[in-house]
């Protein structure tokens, strides 16, 4: 609601003031924290979007309402590939703190809400458009909030992100694999949180409307 509100607030200053607002796209690299998940999923890739709404004294503020996706992936064998799904959307409040030369730092703060999913791909073993994936039931799946603080490098339209987010869900096992496992004579519970921190690093650009 808190997002909501800036957002309305910023769009009713923009329509009265035409203050400037941008669009911002980006992609990098994330690197869970946790060990255990780690092991599991090494590396992932991030997308985030959204526009960028300019405020306060020399523009220096920027309110940005975002939607992204994460996906790690964890190759089992040749054709079928793990992953580890994210769908985020929320926001991220930025503030033109410094330059040196050309180059501006931006210290920001972002909060998310989080769709989780964990399934398995099977590709059927084809090339390029005859190749057919399939896509299993998620194993478990969940959502919650995640924060993420860091630091914003900006040269012109170009800029690199480094940040590093808190997120801790707890995930619903799927009922089949309980009942599998408590066949098998294991008692697997319901739910479990996961630690789900992350380092991540982002190439993006600042586009003008």
């Amino acid at each position: 609601m808190v997002w909501v509100g800036l957002l309305l607030s910023a769009m009713t200053l923009s329509a009265q003031e035409k203050l400037p607002i941008f669009l911002e796209v980006e992609a990098g690299v994330e690197r869970l924290c946790s060990p255990s998940i780690q092991s599991v999923f090494p590396t992932g890739a991030n997308v985030k979007m959204g526009p960028v709404f300019a405020l306060a004294e020399e523009w220096r503020l920027r309110l940005r309402p975002q939607a992204g996706v994460k996906l790690f992936f964890n190759e089992i064998d040749e054709w079928v590939t793990e992953q580890l799904l994210i769908i985020k959307v929320g926001g991220q409040v930025s503030y033109d703190a410094f330059y040196i030369g050309q180059v501006t730092f931006f210290p920001y703060l972002a909060a998310d809400f989080n769709w989780v999913s964990n399934y398995d791909a099977e590709s059927d073993g084809g090339t390029g458009e005859d190749e057919s994936i399939t896509y299993s039931d998620s194993y478990l799946k969940g959502s919650g909030f995640s924060q993420e603080v860091g630091m914003r490098i900006q040269l012109q339209k170009w800029y690199v992100k480094m940040g590093y987010e808190f997120f801790k869900p707890r995930l619903k096992a799927r009922r089949t694999i309980i009942t599998d496992d408590l066949a098998s004579g294991y008692l697997t519970p319901k739910s479990h949180p996961f630690v789900f921190n992350t380092f991540n690093i982002t190439i993006g650009a600042t586009l003008g409307l």
